[in-house]
This record gives C-alpha cells, structure tokens and sequence, in this order.
C-alpha cells in the first residue's frame, strides 16, 4: 500500500511504503521521489521509443508489382497496394506473354492498370496483313481496398482483370494478405483465368445457378459483362512474399492457378508453383527474376514513383525590407516613385503588374505571372511587396489575379493580420479569416486604373521544340511514330485578341509502314488518322484567332476563327459561368466545322458539321472534380462524356473518361464506346524552382469517330478551374510561402 504524506513547514513530500520486514515506516526523500519519477517515465516511453535495424538499410521494400502491373506476387494478386498519388510502370517479359503496363493510385484504396501484352507465340493476322508482327491485347484492371489490416484481421481486397477487354486474360478475385513479421501471406479465391485450377465450388452458386458457367468467348472487347463475373470455375490461390532488408531482396513464392495450357496445348506446366525474386536497386526501381511453371523462366523490371507532395525545397519569397515612413510618404506624394518600386519588386518574383490603385487607406493591384500554378502564392507575395512600400494608413489590400487577359478572383487582405503573419505573430488560417475573396471579371482593373504599365502591340511570342506522334499497338507494328520539330506562334494584336499558330517540320518517322485503312460507316472524322499522318508529316497543327471577354461577373466569353486543329477548321465560341463562391460552374460551346485536308495546309474536304456540349464542372470531395458534357459530336452521334479527375496537393492529377452516343456497338466499332485516362505531372516536382508547366500524358485505347471531340484550345474551364473561392482556399497555406 502506498502513502502520501506532507510536511507543511519543511515542504518535503514523503511516500510512505510499508515494507514486511521493517519494523517501522521507510521514508523517500523528495531527491529519490524525483530519481523514482524520472526512471518511471524512462520505462514508460522505452515501449514506444523502438529501434529498428531496417531503419539503417540504403532502400525500404516495398510491395511490389505482379506481371500484369498490379500489385501483387507474380501471376497471383495480393490486398496491398502503392501509396496515393503513385505512378509505377512495369515490364515483365517470358514466353509466351509479354506484359507492359502503367498502373496509378488515385486513392489509397485503389489501384487502375492500362495493360499491353505481346503474345508471341500468335500471330496479329494473315502474314498480308500485318507481316509476323505477334498478337496484342489491351487490358485495363482495378483493384479496391476493402479492409485494411489491422492486428487479428488481414487486409482484404477485390479486383477485376481485364475489364471491358477481349476475356483473355479476363479475371476476379477476392484475396486476404497478412504480414508476420518479415513474411506476407496471401490467400483468397480467383475466377476466370484465375479460377482455371477449378479446386472449389463457386460459393456465388448458392446465390444463383447462372454463377455455374462461364463464357470463354474471345471477341473484339469494349464491352462490359458483368454477367460474367465471378461465375464459371474458382480456385483457391495462395501465396508468401519474404522480406531480405538487409540485402534489398523480396523472396516470392506461389501457387499458380492460371493453367495456359487449357487455352493453348503447346504449353506444358512441369510445376505448379512459381518462384520469384525481387532485388530494389533504389526507392523507385526493382528487378525481378522468377522461374515459372517449372520451366519458364521471366525478367522484369519497375519504375515508380510518388507524386503525393513536392518534395524539393523551393525558393523562398525575397526579403521584404519595409521602407521608413518617411520614404513611403515620398512615394505616396509622388505615386509613380510607389509604381515603379511596386513593378521593380514584383518582377523580381516573376510576377507582373497589370494595373494599380494607390489610395490613402487602400491599394488595389492586378497582377499576372507564369510562374507559380496557385492564384494564393503570387497574391501573398505581392501583397507583402504592397505593405512594404504603403503608409501606415493603408489598412486593406486588393489583389486582383489574372489568367491571361482575364481577371479571375479578387482577394482582398486585411493588412495588420498580413504583416503580423509575416512577423510570425499570425498564421494564414488569421489571415483568411480577415480576407474576402470576391470577383469583378467584368471590370478589370487595368480599364480604369491611375496605373496602366505600357504595352507595346502588338506583342510577339514563339516557343520551339522536338516533339512526338504516335500510334501504339496497330497491326502494322507495336509503335509507329514520328519526330518532329515544333515551333509555337503567338502574336497579340491588343489585350483579349490572339493570332495562334503551330508549325510541325518532320525530322524522321516510320509512317509510311501505316497500312490500315478505316472502314468506319458513320462520317470519318478520327478514323483517317493514318492519312493524316502519312500526308501530314509537315503540316500547319493550328492557325486561329481568339478573342476573350467577360461580358458579365463570372462569366467568360471565347471565340475562335480559322484553322482550329489538324482535322478541322472553323468558327464558333465558348461560354462559362464560374460563381466566385459555389463549386459548380457550367457552360456552353458551340462551332461550325470542316474538314481539313490530309495534308494539313490550307485545303479542306467536303464534309462539314455543327457540334458542341453543355458542360457541368463540379469540385467534390477528396479533390474529386467530374465533368458532364451533353451534347453532339464531330461525327453527329449524339450523347454524354463522363471525365473524373483527382488532382493531389502537389498538383498532380490523374483522370479517366467516358463517352456513350447513340450509335450502336455495331456503328461504334471495336471498342464498343470512347474511353480512356490521362494524367498530369507538374514539372516543379523535378526543380528547385516554381514552374507552371506539366508533363501531360493521354491515351485513347483506339482511335474512332464515335464520341470524338473537336479538339479547343483555351478551353474556359481550363482557364478559370481551379479559380473558385473553395480552390483558392484549398491552396491558402500558400499566402505566406
């Protein structure tokens, strides 16, 4: 039993301990007491402070990718997956199925693979046709998260293979994987081509007889059937993945129930059981190695990596050194001394004034920059510049943020919260809470503002590069392409007028191999891509006018005229509406078009056609923004265009899309419907400066006339996304950075 006693006068605190063999009470001194506490705290944190040898290893292993590109053993998926924002692409080569493919996490609890596969013991077609090229197959997978793993349950996941494609490689599962220290254990029930070992009953069976049976039937893809999933022949699948840290290795081991051989009788299986070995070169490259089926033996390799934050430190703003009063009341009496310092200090961050106010109790100040991709980190630094050179009486600062020749927000700061932040006596969360954020699109400052900088129309910009154009898994061969040279026009004639021009010379391609004419029954508006390419090998990309207004607040105007891509020419226009303050916009576009030579100059072909959509953009939650367009496209079928997106704190963005028309599968084609991903990367994530450009990357499957769009540039929402109050408050960390 333990005793607290006090002694009032000699302030010592005493813990009484009866001990059974004293004859009387044993009394701690306050100097033991402390020394007793301290070492209490010391056992107590011991639990949690945890040593961890692999912590000392050059490179951590991480789940790996199986041969389709998912995460996974080998043949055999598992329930982990790559962190959010990942990208991994992987080559896994044997005979008889080569697998190339690029999977992304836009969610933790999901993986997307597009999945390319060379099997190269079949030909694509007759030796005519397409010579001895080997056969390849499309494929797209997902997998979700159902469980994570937690101390007595298993991390549990569900997937589809090979969703809406030919049904060769066509398959789902439901698998459970749990770690045991340096061992992970996968186990779990396949269908399909995973189901082909056949050593259970389908359990679906108690839910319907159709789950008995399963059509194997090989066809051109494009389709779903759900029908199918989960039904015919299942199996149980089982694998253990081994941990070497110390050496950077992943020891695999599985049993496989793919069985090939049923669908191909040249295939011998001496083994059910695959062997692998991964060795990690470094946090973002793997080799892998692995003997399967007894007898075939695989390489592979895999580069990831994770595109969550910026991860390279960046510039700081430059330091502001306030001017004394004295000097900000002499640039207050001569406000053109305020301009010219105000300019000066801006141009040192890239930014560029567009306009500004200078009145006794408040400034106003339209700016415009290439440089950052947020609208609140160039406004925060322009507005710190504002405050250093102000008099004290200023109390409000208004920065007005511009795209182009359009002003997109105002935000409105409370200058005291500002400077007190910036002293480290506030925090952008005090900042906002002052701030306003508001819109005046229709009156922009630099209409009516005492300071209009000087410029020169009209204005001449040109950019020039190399660049690509290809076309991936035709029957001619895998990758035809072209390099070429491209050189980018601009020349304003005044603030919101345009001319655009794009100019490619060919330096080298393989064009002339392209031998797969379109039969396509509805007007071939994509389909002659191949014509295009060949004959268009020089060609003028674009050569319009554009010109921008916003006739009323928070509604922006585009109109175009002259050659608008490389298939077609015309005229026409775009309407958007953005309330500064709502998460939803929508618009209108709306072009007369005709076709464009094959050579890409100046002649046009017969065919011609109004399209255009009425788009809805809304912001979601979890950085989930989705587009609906409804309207009609190039080739006249009518319909819808469903496109997703995920854009992560970086910038990063990953998206898919959708279109069903009215055309049948039949008119359609291979493919059923228009479908595909894109993704952007930030170019700022590979700098130790801020840039605003991506590395983007889109693929459509095919190429068809159904569901296809003309191709704008400038498009309105490209502009004004991600312009909204619920944006800029989304990216406010960035006002003191």
């Amino acid at each position: 039993a333990f005793g607290i006693s006090e002694e009032f006068g000699g302030k010592l605190l005493r813990l009484s301990l009866p001990l059974v063999t004293s004859k009387s009470m044993y009394y701690f001194s306050s100097k033991e007491i402390f020394l007793f506490c301290l070492l209490f705290v010391f056992l107590f944190l011991s639990k949690e402070l945890k040593a961890n040898i692999e912590d000392y290893y050059p490179y951590k292993i991480y789940p790996s990718a199986s041969n389709y590109g998912n995460t996974g053993i080998l043949e055999l998926p598992n329930a982990r997956f790559m962190q959010e924002a990942t990208l991994r692409f992987n080559f896994s080569s044997s005979f008889p199925n080569e697998f190339t493919s690029l999977t992304a996490s836009p969610f933790p609890w999901l993986e997307a693979t597009y999945r390319y596969v060379e099997i190269k013991n079949q030909n694509y077609g007759p030796s005519g046709y397409s010579g001895n090229q080997s056969l390849k197959d499309k494929g797209f997978d997902i997998k979700v998260k159902l469980f994570d793993e937690g101390r007595y349950i298993p991390s549990t996941s569900i997937g589809l293979r090979d969703i809406a494609g030919t049904a060769l490689f066509a398959s789902e599962y439901l698998v459970f994987t749990k770690r045991f220290g340096n061992f992970d254990i996968t186990s779990g029930m396949g269908w399909g081509l995973l189901g082909m070992d056949d050593n259970i009953s389908n359990p679906f069976e108690l839910v319907n007889e159709s789950y008995k049976t399963r059509s194997m039937d090989l066809g051109q893809g494009g389709s779903f059937s759900p029908k199918l999933w989960f039904s015919g022949k299942t199996s149980l699948l089982g694998g253990i993945e081994y941990d070497l840290h110390k050496y950077g290795l992943k020891l695999k081991l599985e049993y496989d129930t793919t069985r090939p051989e049923i669908a191909d009788s040249s295939l011998k299986i001496n083994s059910r059981f695959n062997l692998g070995l991964n060795y990690y070169l470094s946090e973002s490259v793997f080799l892998g190695a692995a003997l399967e089926r007894g007898k075939q033996f695989r390489l592979s390799f895999a580069i990831r990596g994770n595109f969550l934050k910026d991860t390279i430190p960046k510039p700081k703003p430059r330091n502001v050194i306030s001017l004394s009063e004295e000097q900000k009341r002499a640039a207050f009496e001569d406000k053109n001394l305020f301009y010219r310092s105000l300019n000066r200090s801006l141009r040192d961050e890239s930014i560029y004034i567009q306009a500004a106010n200078y009145d006794s109790d408040e400034v106003d100040i339209s700016i415009a920059t290439t440089r950052f991709q947020s609208v609140t980190r160039p406004a925060g630094r322009a507005a710190r510049i504002v405050s250093a050179l102000s008099i004290d009486d200023v109390k409000k600062i208004n920065v007005r943020s511009m795209n182009g020749d359009l002003e997109v927000a105002q935000i409105s700061f409370n200058r005291q919260e500002l400077d007190e932040a910036n002293k480290a006596y506030g925090s952008p969360l005090e900042i906002l809470e002052k701030s306003t954020i508001a819109s005046k699109s229709s009156t922009p400052l630099y209409k009516n503002a005492d300071f209009i900088p000087t410029v020169d129309f009209p204005e001449f910009n040109w950019t020039m590069s190399p660049s690509v154009r290809h076309q991936i898994g035709g029957p001619e061969g895998f990758y035809l392409g072209q390099l070429f040279w491209k050189t980018d026009l601009s020349l304003k004639l005044r603030r919101n007028l345009v001319i655009y021009s794009s100019i490619g010379i060919n330096l080298y391609d393989t064009f002339d191999d392209l031998n797969n004419p379109s039969f396509s029954t509805i007007p071939k508006v994509r389909s002659d891509i191949q014509e295009y390419l060949k004959e268009g090998k020089n060609n003028i990309v674009r050569l319009q006018a554009q010109y921008f207004f916003s006739p009323m607040t928070d509604v922006f105007f585009r109109a175009d005229l002259g050659l608008l891509e490389e298939m077609f020419g015309g005229f026409g226009g775009e309407v958007l509406y953005r309330p500064i303050d709502k998460r939803f916009s929508y618009g209108l576009s709306l072009h007369r078009v005709k076709q464009r030579g094959f050579d890409q100059r100046f002649s046009f072909k017969d065919y011609e056609t109004t399209t255009g959509h009425f788009g809805l953009y809304f912001d979601l939650p979890s950085e989930v923004n989705a587009q609906v367009l409804i309207g009609k496209y190039l080739a006249g079928d009518k319909g819808a265009t469903l496109n997703l997106s995920r854009r992560f704190e970086s910038g990063f963005t990953l998206g898919i899309f959708a279109t069903k028309t009215n055309l049948s599968a039949e008119e359609f084609g291979e493919g059923s419907f228009d479908k595909g991903f894109y993704l952007a990367i930030p170019t700022k994530l590979f700098y130790p400066e801020f840039t605003s450009g991506f590395i983007s990357f889109g693929l459509h499957p095919l190429t068809k006339d159904g569901g296809a769009f003309l191709h704008q540039l400038n498009g309105m929402y490209s502009i004004m996304g991600g312009t909204n109050q619920y944006a800029i408050t989304r990216d406010w960390d960035d006002i003191l950075d």
